[in-house]
């Protein structure tokens, strides 16, 4: 299968680094995959602390759980302190932002309410406006980086009691070779495709290109790309970077990330060629 033609393609995933490498391969592509990031667990002693003490109060009327990996870190030592905790949450609003975090709280024996497509915080932030009312309290569940100021404004200014509560922040991968070649090479005009499975990923992408002095450079190299993201939120995140959105994954999943942007890569790069060619 020959679809990206031999283009090169670079995805900063870290998890899944190499089944995306191998992805990127049965589609023709050439494959530069560099881990952007690692999730660092916070210390969350005082958090829970203060999460048991509103709980036992009665004083929550909302969780909001917006990825999986931070709602099952959470859940996880939540439980571990007393596991009738679990009981407790049954009695409140549990709210998801998208399947990852509902099958989090399944697994804990839990069950939510998923808020609509596509799947964004402005869709936690509509649900919780239109089911809690001024006064009560929401406890939103952080994730790799702090809860958008507007998202956390618009909830105030509606009269609820809103906690961010952090449970993991997202840092440089231990080994930056990778990425600091990545960046080098996308400023010298090496990829033609940029994957993104999350908009964190072009966050630290630009973060360490800031710490070379290739910020303002990185961003032009990468608006020379065709970029491809998983969905709206990553999408939503990469337009608040600077960054143009060529192609959107649906279903938002790897697989159908890959193979849309081998399906469309080439004919796009071909008519950018077109175009300066005049």
């Amino acid at each position: 299968m020959d679809w990206f033609g031999g283009l090169k393609v670079l995805s900063l995933e870290s998890r899944r680094a190499e089944e995306m490498g191998t992805l990127i391969g049965k589609y023709g592509g050439v494959p530069v995959v560099a881990p952007s990031m690692r999730e660092q667990k916070l210390d969350l002693t005082r958090a829970l602390d203060a999460f048991e003490r509103a709980l036992a109060a009665g004083d929550i009327h909302a969780l909001a759980c917006m990825t999986g990996v931070g709602t099952r870190m959470f859940l996880r030592e939540l439980a571990a302190r007393d596991p009738r905790h679990l009981d407790t949450l049954r009695g409140i609003q549990l709210v998801a932002r998208g399947n990852k975090p509902m099958q989090a709280l399944k697994e804990f024996g839990l069950v939510g309410v998923n808020v609509a497509k596509p799947h964004t915080w402005h869709e936690v932030q509509a649900h919780l406006l239109t089911t809690l009312e001024a006064g009560q309290h929401a406890v939103l569940l952080e994730y790799g980086e702090a809860m958008p100021a507007p998202m956390l404004r618009e909830l105030s200014f509606a009269g609820l009691h809103v906690t961010s509560l952090p449970v993991y922040r997202c840092a440089f991968p231990l080994d930056t070779g990778p990425l600091d070649r990545a960046v080098r090479d996308c400023v010298l005009g090496g990829p033609d495709v940029l994957l993104l499975s999350s908009g964190t990923q072009a966050l630290h992408f630009l973060k360490y290109a800031e710490t070379l002095g290739l910020l303002s450079h990185a961003r032009e190299a990468l608006n020379r790309l065709v970029i491809v993201s998983i969905g709206p939120a990553c999408s939503e995140a990469a337009a608040d970077l600077g960054l143009r959105i060529d192609l959107e994954a649906n279903p938002h999943k790897m697989g159908i990330l890959v193979r849309l942007a081998a399906e469309h890569a080439p004919g796009i790069i071909e008519k950018r060629r077109l175009l300066r060619a005049g």
